[in-house]
């Protein structure tokens, strides 16, 4: 009897143990979790910054090096050299203006991956002179770097139909 009682309480030990380990590993994931969230709302921010500068340089900063970049009516840019000059050729047009917002961020559980979806609003002068509007939608992947820091992997955005 003695023996089965010990069973009994050992088992209800093992088990009381397991779930706090995981309560307290949920906890963890959850802190993990909102704080590569916030990392991730901040760097997108940063990056929107950079947009409002019309800096190119500041822009590209927010890839990483083999990053994948899908911008409207374009060809798919998978090297530096292609993102470099779709992105100066946008910030060229004479008044070009660029800001994005971010509506939705969420990370994977491994929280070194996420995602953001919002929207942009583009505007820039055409060649005879005339205010051009293009509002739209965008999708970026983000991928946490060795140093802790968040970039850009894939960058995906479209217009929204003409008004």
């Amino acid at each position: 009897m003695k023996k089965g009682f010990s069973i009994l309480i050992a088992g209800l030990v093992l088990i009381t143990a397991c779930n706090n380990q995981s309560a307290t590993a949920s906890k963890s994931s959850t802190a993990d979790s909102t704080a590569a969230i916030a990392a991730i709302m901040k760097a997108d921010s940063l990056w929107d910054d950079q947009a409002a500068k019309n800096s190119p340089e500041g822009w590209l900063s927010f890839y990483t090096d083999d990053a994948v970049m899908m911008p409207p009516g374009e060809k798919v840019c998978t090297d530096t050299a292609s993102r470099a000059a779709s992105i100066k050729a946008m910030f060229a047009y004479p008044a070009a203006k660029m800001r994005f917002q971010a509506t939705k961020t969420e990370v994977s559980s491994s929280t070194d991956l996420g995602y953001s979806i919002g929207a942009y609003q583009f505007s820039y002068k055409d060649a005879a002179g005339k205010e051009m509007h293009e509002t739209g939608k965008f999708n970026e992947t983000w991928k946490k770097q060795a140093d802790g820091t968040w970039k850009c992997i894939v960058d995906i955005w479209n217009a929204d139909p003409a008004k």
